[in-house]
């Protein structure tokens, strides 16, 4: 696959009319804190940091937001506290991650940049909910997720079931750690404008 993705200015005004929004190229900054609880509480925290996987949990209604922390020392010895994307979660009787629904179905992309008949639906980073135009969707798939004026990233999917409204249910198999990231600050940027009130500021 090309370092720059093959689709033409309407494939991506395309694109971000299903989503309801233009993005920015840019993916979410890494959020960082400065931790200054003192020598001791300093020293206690870089002890979790590096045998630990520390996260901050937000609980918003029926969801779980959870973001994963990382403590990192700068070069005056300073300690730093960076926010990842987070992992979202809907609560019930079973926790399952949160899909996005899309407003409109968004094809997925051979390597070629060519659209394939699968088209997405709902994502979540553990999965995906496709339509296809074949008769039955194939049992796994090697395709690319377009996101507007960024690279496409790369998907692997293997059929799990196919569900009521004839759609087919594909579990994600595991990203590399860059790829995860990214589909998660994709689907949190999503969130956020979804829910507007997340964004609110105190007076």
């Amino acid at each position: 696959m090309p370092k720059k993705p093959l689709l033409s200015r309407d494939e991506l005004d395309y694109i971000q009319q299903i989503l309801g929004h233009s993005l920015s190229s840019n993916i979410l900054p890494v959020q960082s804190f400065r931790v200054d609880g003192g020598s001791l509480a300093n020293g206690i925290l870089a002890g979790l940091g590096r045998n630990a996987q520390l996260h901050l949990e937000a609980q918003f209604g029926d969801q779980c937001l959870r973001f994963p922390l990382q403590l990192v020392e700068d070069d005056f010895h300073a300690l730093h506290l960076e926010l990842g994307a987070p992992g979202i979660y809907q609560q019930g009787e079973v926790q399952r991650p949160w899909r996005l629904t899309l407003a409109q179905p968004m094809p997925l992309l051979h390597a070629n940049g060519q659209a394939s008949d699968l088209r997405i639906h709902e994502i979540s980073p553990a999965g995906v909910l496709v339509e296809s135009s074949e008769t039955s969707a194939p049992a796994d798939f090697d395709l690319w997720l377009p996101l507007p004026e960024q690279e496409p990233i790369a998907l692997h999917g293997s059929r799990v079931r196919r569900t009521a409204n004839q759609l087919t249910a594909f579990r994600l198999d595991m990203l590399p750690s860059k790829q995860s990231e990214r589909l998660r600050h994709f689907i949190f940027q999503q969130h956020r404008l979804q829910h507007p009130q997340l964004q609110q500021q105190r007076a």
